[in-house]
């Protein structure tokens, strides 16, 4: 019998941490070689970690709901026999401390070319940050929520500035005295039905749409479109679609029409350099769409949508869509987007005012089809007629509502006449 330590294993591509959403085994357990021991969710990709070896689980050494880094001890697992090899080898005090040292070297030449590179996004690194101690994911979120680290209270057990600690700081500095002085404390008004903690997706999407409120100065368009050809058009290729195993639906057609304005209006598919003070024009579209999954709402993007036809759309939109409803989407599938549809057609309401998805400059919005009596400009006479209501939310800092309004219009006058999207 000996006691084998369990650690969270490299989780490629440069990650270093992620939070533990899920533990699958308890106290006691018996774990056999590659079962699922917990799942980890890193910027919105879930991994199930397996077991490298077979034993009972003695001890569980975090909790979910906790960051967990590369290297951590997570479980104590009791083993027999003789174990491989490689895991002897790495289990030696000798090789323990070379694999440790070699950690700490790595983890200061990743933190050293954080602080010297610039962020692949707009928003500027941290001041000072080069002589403060943190992990890569710490110092991101430190960029994403503009927070100087240097200015953060460090309680790491080497000085360094944890997860935690930034969020402390956040909630800190959102506090009002005004309001803590003049109200009764929560607790003394609200009755409480339970409790439920933040985490993964939605914990992410808490601190993207806290950032981008706080940080960005919103304004929405909004825009008609009477769509009784798009409903024709779309009704005709659902049914050839679903003989070759496609779903259309209106999402294509309307990303068709983006594609359109966005070569006259090219400041929609654009960001703010923070850093430099410059508008970033992007060569191509690569377009998010948002996906209501049961963990939170995921944005899988379509790369390099100028290049694709309405049905090779249409696939992605489907594929990727299913993979994000269903936990498989891949973590390069969430990332670069440049442009982001929401659509809330299907579900109800005829208007909103959605969030940017930051960096980006503005988000395009769709809702349900409804009808109303309008008179035909051919005959003149009165009848139920379709229409279709969008909007879009900007980013006000550098683009004025006259370009959204422009840029609007120019999609609905598309979408109001898509014989022509298919072609292209």
């Amino acid at each position: 019998m000996s006691l084998k330590e369990i650690k969270l294993p490299d989780l490629g591509e440069g990650v270093t941490e992620g939070e533990l959403v899920k533990i699958r085994v308890s106290p006691g357990d018996r774990v056999v070689m590659d079962q699922v021991l917990l799942e980890v969710m890193t910027d919105k990709a879930s991994m199930e970690i397996p077991s490298f070896l077979e034993g009972t689980i003695k001890e569980i050494k975090a909790k979910e709901g906790d960051m967990v880094a590369v290297g951590q001890v997570l479980f104590l697992l009791e083993t027999e026999g003789q174990v491989s090899v490689s895991e002897e080898k790495d289990q030696t005090p000798e090789s323990s401390e070379k694999t440790n040292k070699k950690d700490r070297e790595d983890s200061s030449e990743k933190n050293d070319v954080i602080s010297s590179e610039k962020p692949a996004s707009s928003i500027p690194s941290p001041k000072n940050e080069d002589i403060v101690l943190a992990v890569p994911a710490t110092r991101r979120l430190a960029q994403e929520l503009d927070i100087d680290l240097s200015g953060v209270s460090a309680s790491g057990s080497e000085g360094q500035v944890t997860r935690e600690d930034l969020i402390a700081h956040v909630k800190s500095s959102l506090k009002s005295p005004k309001a803590m002085t003049s109200s009764p404390p929560l607790k003394s008004r609200v009755v409480e039905a339970g409790r439920e903690p933040l985490r993964g997706i939605r914990r992410i999407m808490f601190e993207t749409m806290t950032y981008s409120k706080q940080t960005i100065p919103h304004f929405t368009i909004m825009e008609r479109a009477e769509v009784s050809q798009l409903v024709k058009i779309r009704t005709e290729l659902k049914e050839q679609g679903a003989k070759q195993g496609v779903k259309i639906t209106y999402l294509p057609f309307i990303m068709k029409a983006a594609l359109s304005a966005l070569k006259k209006f090219p400041v929609i598919n654009s960001y703010y350099d923070e850093e430099t003070k410059e508008i970033v024009y992007s060569e191509s579209c690569h377009f998010g769409f948002a996906v209501d999954t049961e963990k939170g709402l995921v944005v899988p993007v379509i790369r390099d949508a100028q290049r694709k036809t309405l049905v090779e759309i249409a696939k992605e939109l489907e594929t990727l869509g299913e993979q994000a409803r269903t936990g498989a989407i891949q973590r390069e599938d969430l990332q670069g987007g440049t442009f982001t549809f929401t659509n809330l057609g299907s579900l109800g309401g005829i208007a909103g005012t959605p969030i940017i998805h930051p960096p980006q400059a503005a988000i395009f919005g769709i809702y349900r089809i409804y009808h109303q009596p309008a008179r035909s400009q051919r005959t003149g006479e009165w009848k139920e007629t379709p229409y279709m209501n969008f909007s879009l939310t900007c980013d006000h800092r550098f683009i004025d509502g006259a370009c959204a309004a422009r840029f609007l219009k120019a999609c609905a006058i598309k979408i109001e006449e898509p014989g022509l999207l298919v072609m292209d």
